[in-house]
């Protein structure tokens, strides 16, 4: 065989392989993320970005929501939004929050804030630029007060510009 149809057999073997390896999924927040920045393209916002120290702020919120049984903007240290971002070291000219909770899917999530006028006002805030998102999982979870199943899934993003 000659050298160049030896190399158009490697090259054509390598590209049959790189097509029949599967793209990673992806997970929850990345999901998310997708769908809130395709809503944001629609109405003319850029892209919101994933910043460590906010996707910190977002998985304590949802952690605490899971672990202490309850589902609100306020944890029940007191604490609010702003106050869970400043904790992580991070420095705001404007922030939001978004929350929800019993929603097993991104998409799920996703089309329940944009059902909503807040959050989806949030969502779509043009002066927003970076995001944290977080969804945390309680399989031993009990029916908070008024609901009477379990939630199970805690959701929450927090958007912000940096300040």
């Amino acid at each position: 065989m000659c050298r160049s149809m030896h190399r158009l057999s490697w090259l054509s073997a390598t590209l049959l392989a790189l097509s029949l390896v599967s793209p990673v999924a992806a997970g929850p927040a990345e999901s998310v993320l997708s769908a809130i920045n395709s809503a944001r393209a629609k109405a003319g916002c850029g892209p919101l970005r994933l910043n460590g120290k906010l996707v910190a702020a977002a998985k304590a919120h949802a952690r605490a929501m899971a672990e202490q049984n309850f589902f609100g903007h306020a944890g029940k240290d007191g604490s609010r939004f702003s106050n869970r971002i400043k904790r992580q070291g991070y420095s705001y000219s404007t922030a939001a929050e978004n929350i929800a909770a019993g929603q097993k899917s991104a998409s799920q999530v996703v089309a329940s804030w944009m059902k909503s006028s807040g959050h989806r006002r949030n969502i779509l805030n043009c002066r927003m630029t970076e995001t944290g998102i977080a969804v945390v999982y309680q399989a031993e979870d009990r029916p908070i007060r008024g609901n009477p199943a379990p939630l199970r899934y805690y959701w929450v993003q927090v958007f912000a510009a940096p300040g």
